[in-house]
């Protein structure tokens, strides 16, 4: 399955003349996906406590109201025909067939994506004009959405005590009606609101951008964690003097040399830039097996046919080593490991591993052991067809 972009756009161009730039209506673009879901399922999955979801109603100046799920039966039977949403957020973590969404946008780093969220709205729902931090790809699935956009708004003041974030001016520069199948890429900081022309589900692949102050925040708590606590304030080199309350420019650069050993060590930054990107969210922690395996019964049921997967909760990534090497991460945990990187870009891409994966004699025991030791955290799981 191939995201289709519009004539003229290749994929290179989508990169360097689109993302993280302007927006792009793409109709058209995912003709092979069938959207499996039906707004009653949706509203299952909302009445589920491991869910995240949300219930939004409300139409232009009317009032807005959010309300949280759980949800259960009742919810839906009491809501009115129209102006309403129901958000349904990790979609793709519990059902298969969902993630396979994600399979057009693979040309975009695994671990960048966050989730797949899944809406139903009946006509004139939405959620208010708004503005997201994040790329996002809005999908088009079952019926008819109007999306309206200003990709530079001149104000991103908000209506007073919202229960969303609608913003309080809103002038659209651009509207699409978007069918099944069509895609409207948006980078963030574009304001846009999308209203349900008719009874309408659509498809949400949201990208992980993270605050620059909760960046800071991750790595200062990383680096207090591993500095030594004997590491004290030590003076440069002084000299007698006659301004005994003045802080001399050496003293600033001795101690910022100090802490800059730190900030800038390329181990540290590697370790805790890769464990920060591939952290699960709170709700969606892997559990070990009830039965530990170890490598060598990993390597036995592989050769008797048997087939790995990632856990749908788990998040993967690589990236090589300054010092030589190469970083294996899985949801926030850091291994050093000295493995092939064709192994490790397996481990983190391939749908499934199996025994034609299998490395010469020289990696095989490291990679079984590294398969048992991931699977008996919850990472990996067998693949049951």
């Amino acid at each position: 399955m191939k995201l289709r972009l519009p004539s003229g756009i290749s994929l290179e161009t989508f990169l360097s003349d689109y993302w993280q730039r302007q927006p792009l209506y793409m109709p058209d673009a995912l003709r092979e996906y069938d959207f499996p879901l039906t707004p009653e399922e949706l509203a299952g999955l909302a009445c589920e406590e491991a869910l995240e979801s949300r219930l939004v109603t409300g139409h232009g100046d009317s009032g807005w109201t959010l309300r949280n799920g759980p949800f259960d039966e009742e919810t839906f039977l009491s809501l009115p025909e129209e102006n309403w949403t129901l958000l349904v957020q990790d979609v793709d973590k519990f059902l298969p067939e969902v993630a396979r969404l994600l399979e057009p946008f693979g040309f975009i780093p695994s671990w960048r994506f966050d989730d797949v969220m899944v809406s139903y709205a009946t006509p004139g729902g939405s959620v208010g004009p708004h503005i997201d931090t994040y790329d996002v790809f809005l999908v088009q699935g079952s019926g008819l959405r109007r999306w309206m956009i200003d990709p530079a708004p001149a104000s991103k003041a908000l209506i007073p005590d919202p229960p969303v974030r609608i913003l309080a001016h809103f002038e659209p520069k651009q509207e699409w009606v978007l069918k099944q199948g069509d895609v409207l890429y948006l980078p963030p900081g574009v304001a846009h609101w999308g209203v349900a022309e008719t009874p309408t589900m659509n498809w949400s692949v949201g990208l992980r951008a993270p605050a620059h102050q909760e960046l800071l925040d991750s790595f200062a708590q990383f680096l207090l964690e591993r500095m030594p606590a004997e590491a004290h304030y030590e003076d440069p080199a002084i000299t007698p003097t006659d301004q005994p309350g003045m802080i001399p420019a050496s003293v600033y650069r001795h101690t910022f040399e100090a802490l800059d050993r730190w900030l800038t060590d390329e181990s540290l930054r590697e370790h805790w830039l890769g464990s920060f990107m591939t952290e699960a969210k709170p709700h969606l922690v892997t559990a070990p097996p009830d039965e530990p395996v170890s490598g060598k019964m990993v390597h036995h049921k592989l050769l008797e046919g048997a087939r790995l997967q990632r856990h749908p909760f788990a998040r993967l990534a690589w990236s090589r080593r300054g010092g030589g090497g190469s970083w294996l991460f899985a949801s926030g945990e850091a291994r050093a490991t000295e493995l092939p990187e064709t192994l490790l870009e397996q481990l983190c891409s391939a749908p499934v591993l199996d025994r034609t994966q299998l490395p010469p004699a020289p990696h095989l025991e490291s990679w079984l052991e590294l398969l048992a030791e991931l699977f008996n955290q919850g990472q990996l799981e067998w693949r049951h067809e």
